[in-house]
């Protein structure tokens, strides 16, 4: 998994990653002609979606709102899954108990899952036995972006770490210990499983000044606040170590485009709704991820348009 999504391997994708670009802005551009509203979330979802079955089965899997909306429910679906799950293995000689509470929804996902899967390889392989087939057209606009080192747009790169660093998409992530041990005082036996708060860690002011503001020049490495021995514990949006989550090189590397993209090519104007005044609504939902209760839908406004010569 990590040779999969290693730097390498995801340079190789870099042509998919601008076609499906291509495809998310020319539909923004589409929404601004027609003066319609974008569900970020939903345009968001089908992207990275897209982008990521592309690379891993060759096939776009969200090429339907409704099969969107269920990759949606069912990345969802499992993430909540595997928190209560962790919660279970807390429970010690009652695990078993909570197993067989959750086995009826375990079952259940697993089968959606199968069933999603099996419908998109099902219509990949009818493709495949077609002749022929027209060829994506590359844009310049978006080879220019892919040309570059993601690491080098400073701005969108800033914008996204410090927003990790402050709402990590895993607040909590579980680690069973290889040892016994004693951590603040409390011992830890052998393979006790252990909840370990992300969160909190990137908010601690033992190693971030003012950490609950956002500041995006804190993570830059000649800002005075950068302690590369501090920070390497201090901040883990993936995680860390030999278990650190092997896609964020990917993850990284799709936010960083994508959001390039959207602020140089569009104005954007929040929608009202609910009397809010046209604000973002921040408000967390309660969950084992850390994501907005309240969808941002915006109204875009072309700025550039790179599909005009």
């Amino acid at each position: 998994m990590t040779e999969l999504l290693g730097p390498r391997q995801v340079e190789r994708f870099h042509s998919i990653r601008g076609e499906e670009l291509q495809r998310f802005i020319q539909k923004i551009v589409e929404k601004d002609r027609e003066n319609e509203n974008v569900n970020l979330e939903k345009g968001l979802m089908k992207l990275t979606n897209n982008i990521v079955c592309r690379i891993a089965m060759s096939t776009s899997c969200s090429e339907e709102e409704d099969e969107a909306e269920r990759c949606k429910e069912l990345v969802e679906g499992s993430i909540e899954l595997t928190g209560k799950m962790v919660i279970v293995y807390l429970l010690g000689p009652l695990k078993k108990v909570g197993r067989w509470v959750f086995m009826k929804e375990l079952k259940d996902i697993s089968r959606r899952i199968d069933e999603l899967l099996e419908k998109i390889l099902k219509e990949h392989e009818e493709r495949a036995k077609k002749d022929g087939g027209s060829l994506p057209v590359r844009n310049t606009y978006f080879s220019r972006w892919h040309a570059l080192d993601y690491g080098n747009a400073h701005q969108p790169s800033k914008l996204v770490k410090e927003t990790l660093r402050l709402y990590p998409l895993g607040p909590v992530i579980s680690r069973a210990s290889r040892e016994d041990s004693k951590i603040g005082g409390f011992d830890i036996p052998k393979e006790t499983v252990v909840l370990i708060n992300l969160y909190s860690m990137m908010r601690d002011p033992e190693i971030w000044d003012n950490p609950d503001e956002f500041k995006l020049e804190r993570l830059l490495v000649s800002h005075k606040e950068t302690d590369k021995e501090n920070h390497s514990l201090g901040y883990v949006p993936f995680g860390g170590g030999r278990r650190m989550c092997p896609g964020s090189h990917l993850a990284l590397t799709i936010s960083h485009i994508t959001i390039a993209s959207m602020v140089q090519c569009f104005d954007w104007k929040v929608s009202g709704g609910d009397g809010d005044g046209g604000k973002v609504n921040i408000e967390a939902k309660s969950s084992m991820i850390m994501c907005l209760a309240h969808p941002i839908v915006c109204l875009p406004e072309v700025h550039y348009n790179p599909f005009v010569a």
